[in-house]
């Protein structure tokens, strides 16, 4: 039975390979042209024999899921659905942005790829229409890998001088549930010297579970979002019920852990502002004294409806009054701008 070679590692190939007689430096070869030239074929990778070629073929399969469906929002974002093997679907969002001084040769002066890494969630988020839907199974290593390659096909850039310059896993599901093949494939992802992704252009956003945390400030080198939320327990748990099993204290705690190994990357706070539950000034004068102790910045975002849902976005007053005690406190703070609302592709709204 073929094995799909995106599932493993550079190492572990070297390992595959030596097994069956071929040498350890081809999977160096092999990466270069499944990672910065977007093969899809052993036969178009002209470097290696045509006897290694179907030897190879005969052992791997370079996998790419089935494009159900793109959606294009009047902001440029696109949504894909993918259809897996299994008939299950999962959502990956493409988001270009544009600057008024972009040069005109390039289409955009920074692109991200938003990836899932479960076929639902089991977080259960009251906020988030994605774990609504509740949760079904793990991606695998190349279900996570393929979505940046196909919107990387879709978008013709193997050739081009255009590039995906970020990856975000924001999309469907908690990543450290998932954290193996999470693992993998980020190391995948930056295998390339010359066209992979750097550790500050990757970021990784979790609920928060802390047991696991500990494990990523050694194992995992790239950029950490925390979907916080809110800056106590007692706020907390009712729209995230995670928090009764990690607790705002224990994901503090993690994220000081992470500091110590990551000082140079800067932990952003999430923080989803929604009306009269956790948009006060009160609750933006607890959050002050909860991170200030942490290296990290605070990315305010709007709530973005789904139907069904209870809430109600902050009101821009609120929202205002929120960010200058942040700011004030001398905490850098963003706010997310809304992309892709009109075609279900924003924060939260991921659901197939």
């Amino acid at each position: 039975m073929k094995k799909g070679i995106l599932n493993y590692t550079k190492n572990e190939l070297k390992e595959l390979l030596n097994n069956i007689d071929i040498p350890k430096f081809r999977a160096d070869q092999i990466f270069i042209w499944i990672y910065r030239y977007g093969k899809c074929s052993f036969s178009h990778m002209t470097n290696l024999s045509k006897t290694l070629q179907d030897q190879l073929d005969k052992e791997f399969y370079i996998y790419r899921p089935r494009i159900s469906n793109v959606l294009e929002s009047a902001d440029g974002t696109l949504k894909f659905l993918l259809e897996l093997e299994d008939k299950n679907a999962i959502e990956t969002v493409f988001i270009p942005e544009i600057r008024p001084q972009l040069n005109n040769s390039k289409k955009w002066n920074r692109a991200t790829v938003c990836v899932s890494s479960q076929v639902g969630c089991s977080v259960g988020c009251k906020f988030c229409n994605t774990g609504y839907n509740g949760f079904i199974r793990n991606l695998s290593v190349e279900e996570i890998i393929s979505q940046f390659l196909i919107v990387k096909d879709y978008l013709k850039l193997w050739d081009s001088e255009d590039r995906l310059s970020n990856i975000v896993f924001m999309g469907m599901g908690e990543p450290l549930f998932n954290y193996e093949n999470v693992l993998k494939s980020i190391e995948n992802l930056m295998s390339d010297e010359d066209e992979g992704l750097s550790r500050r252009k990757i970021t990784l956003s979790t609920s928060g579970i802390s047991s696991v945390l500990l494990k990523i400030a050694k194992d995992i080198p790239c950029r950490l979002a925390i979907s916080l939320h809110a800056p106590n327990d007692g706020i907390r748990s009712p729209i995230m019920p995670i928090n009764n099993i990690y607790n705002v204290a224990s994901i503090i705690d993690a994220c000081e852990e992470y500091t110590k190994y990551h000082e140079y990357l800067k932990i952003t706070i999430e923080y989803l502002l929604l009306k009269g539950i956790n948009d006060s000034k009160d609750c933006a004068k607890e959050l002050v004294k909860l991170i200030r102790k942490l290296n990290a910045k605070v990315n305010l975002l709007q709530f973005n409806s789904w139907n069904g849902c209870q809430f109600e976005p902050s009101d821009q007053k609120s929202v205002n009054e929120f960010s200058e005690i942040l700011k004030n406190a001398g905490i850098e703070t963003t706010f997310r701008a809304r992309r892709g609302e009109d075609i279900m592709a924003a924060c939260g709204q991921l659901a197939t």
